[in-house]
């Protein structure tokens, strides 16, 4: 559970830059609904609405901006609504479950970018799920003790909707 200091910030902003079109045509992400299926390529992801958002150094040699698109509106592209518990799993079939409802929609964020470059997957690629709402600066320090990354999740693979 998160504080409501960390659930009223909003560190993801529009991003309104033009990136680069991605040429891969591998898929980087599945979401699974009961019997349906939905692939995404970074092409297809970045069609939805592009935000960004602004790290600190969380984790070595990776403090800077992402860009991405929201989780809501990826489950809004494959039809889903009221979305009660979905399984997140990784390349390496690492997973977590996660209930969408308790989080600000902005704080569910996709990264497809890194510094506008397409992250590789031996960097945590080629998606991750991050939640910016838990970062929270007070008078320009971050205390890094309060952030908590257990339910971000690198090497996204695919969504399976649990309800």
């Amino acid at each position: 559970m998160i504080s409501r200091a960390y659930a009223d910030a909003n560190p993801v902003s529009l991003f309104k830059e033009k990136l680069e079109t991605s040429v891969s045509n591998k898929r980087v992400l599945m979401v699974k609904n009961g019997e349906k299926i939905s692939k995404f390529r970074i092409m297809d992801l970045e069609k939805l609405p592009l935000y960004e958002v602004s790290l600190p150094p969380i984790w070595e040699n990776e403090a800077g901006k992402y860009q991405g698109v929201l989780l809501s509106d990826i489950f809004k592209t494959t039809g889903i609504a009221d979305i009660r518990q979905v399984k997140m799993v990784a390349l390496g079939g690492y997973a977590i479950d996660l209930t969408p409802a308790k989080w600000p929609v902005s704080c569910l964020f996709v990264a497809t970018r890194y510094q506008s470059r397409e992250i590789r997957v031996e960097r945590k690629g080629p998606i991750r799920l991050l939640l910016p709402c838990m970062i929270k600066e007070k008078d320009g320090e971050t205390n890094y003790r309060e952030i908590s990354t257990v339910n971000w999740i690198w090497n996204l693979k695919e969504i399976h909707i649990l309800d």
